[in-house]
């Protein structure tokens, strides 16, 4: 109910219509029609009946905006969302950077530049990649509609969790050695010797270092293959539910 002004300026730009033209059809101001757009003041449900006749649309698009109003407002939630995460990643990486070099040059300490490449670069390219093709989907791009796609989707998701996973045992090592360099504490800590899981460690670090693009072309599927998907809904049909019953009653206030 909150978002009627909002709803019904999408309505009218959607009729490609000024505010003078939807006053005129509805024998009111100019001013009128921006005070109920802007939140100012409420049509009543005559008015309401009114305004939704006078854009070829109803009383429910109007209380709660059409299925396309909502999806369109989520996917801008969305992207101002990814927007803010790698905003904050890609800052963090910049910033740290410089004192990555400077310890490496100087300290010969290599942990902090080995979680920036290892944590902070691949993540702030993921979500670059997923970001660029929501963008693009704002201006009119869409998901692929494969059946199987699902499964390509999981096998990704997958991966990726499947690398953290695998070198978080090496992330909290550098963390630590990182912690004990700063806090000046002597002796330091050594990491266990698995030749197995070091041959596969070294692999896996060689690539996410000279292939970091690779990550912004994962999160680039990631987001023509639905991610993150769409909540179905029990509480999508419980709305529509209550968008019927809202529907009677105007129709009952109406007669």
């Amino acid at each position: 109910m909150r978002d009627i002004g909002r709803n019904i300026k999408e309505l009218r730009r959607a009729q490609k219509l000024t505010q003078e033209e939807l006053a005129e059809r509805l024998h009111v101001t100019r001013q009128t029609v921006s005070n109920y757009e802007n939140g100012r003041t409420r049509p009543d449900i005559d008015m309401l009946l009114d305004i939704a006749a006078a854009l070829d649309s109803d009383a429910n698009a109007l209380l709660y905006g059409t299925p396309q109003m909502e999806d369109r407002r989520r996917e801008w939630r969305k992207f101002a969302v990814a927007i803010g995460m790698f905003l904050i990643v890609y800052s963090s990486y910049l910033i740290l950077q410089p004192i990555s070099i400077d310890l490496m040059s100087r300290k010969y300490v290599n942990s902090l530049n080995i979680l920036l490449a290892s944590v902070a670069k691949p993540l702030y390219m993921l979500i670059m990649g997923w970001l660029v093709m929501q963008g693009a989907g704002l201006l009119g791009a869409r998901p692929l509609r494969w059946r199987r796609g699902k499964y390509l989707r999981l096998g990704i998701l997958t991966l990726i969790i499947f690398v953290a996973v695998y070198l978080f045992p090496l992330m909290v090592y550098h963390i630590i050695g990182l912690i004990w360099y700063i806090k000046d504490i002597r002796g330091g800590v050594s990491f266990p010797d698995i030749p197995v899981y070091m041959a596969l460690a070294d692999r896996i670090w060689w690539v996410i270092v000279r292939k970091p693009y690779l990550y912004a072309f994962l999160g680039a599927v990631l987001w023509l293959l639905g991610f993150p998907q769409k909540k179905k809904a029990v509480v999508g049909e419980s709305r529509e539910r209550s968008k019927a019953g809202a529907g009677e009653e105007v129709d009952g206030m109406q007669r």
